[in-house]
């Protein structure tokens, strides 16, 4: 049996490291959660002087196409499939030579909006709900690239 007069050592030794530890815990349960899980990939989009970061993509596909009626042929171009949430951050995108915007982000179906002029150093995108999104090359007439925000974890045909 131990002697209750003379307290253990080891207790004194580490109490000045109680408080830490336990702000420490406290810092990580509230950064857990408050801080949402990054899901998907962060990819980077480069065409014709257009570059964006994508975050957020769980597939990338290339099946979609451009009829040409002048070269009587079709111009692929891609598809991102993205989580709602993802950012889409305009890294550089070169007006016209008149001076104008280039590129226009619009929606492919439902609510018909105002297409959103897209210009380099503008304010990251969100998208939070589930719809499809072109950007359009005002200059060529064509559509460059598709986003299909969407929950769905589903496997693609690649």
């Amino acid at each position: 049996m131990r002697s209750v007069k003379r307290p253990r050592r080891t207790v004194q030794r580490y109490k000045p490291l109680l408080f830490p530890g336990i702000a420490l815990l406290a810092v990580f349960v509230f950064w857990a959660a408050v801080v949402p899980e990054e899901r998907g990939e962060t990819v980077e989009f480069q065409k014709e002087g257009l570059r964006l970061e994508i975050t957020s993509v769980h597939h990338v596909g290339g099946f979609m196409a451009n009829f040409d009626p002048e070269r009587h042929s079709e111009e692929p171009y891609d598809t991102y499939h993205i989580y709602p949430g993802a950012k889409v951050t305009v890294l550089e995108a070169p007006p016209m030579e008149g001076g104008k915007v280039r590129w226009v982000l619009r929606t492919a179906g439902g609510e018909r909006r105002e297409p959103l002029e897209l210009t380099g150093g503008m304010d990251p995108l969100e998208f939070t709900e589930e719809e499809t999104f072109s950007i359009y090359d005002l200059e060529r007439g064509l559509t460059v690239l598709d986003f299909y925000v969407t929950e769905d974890d589903q496997e693609y045909w690649k």
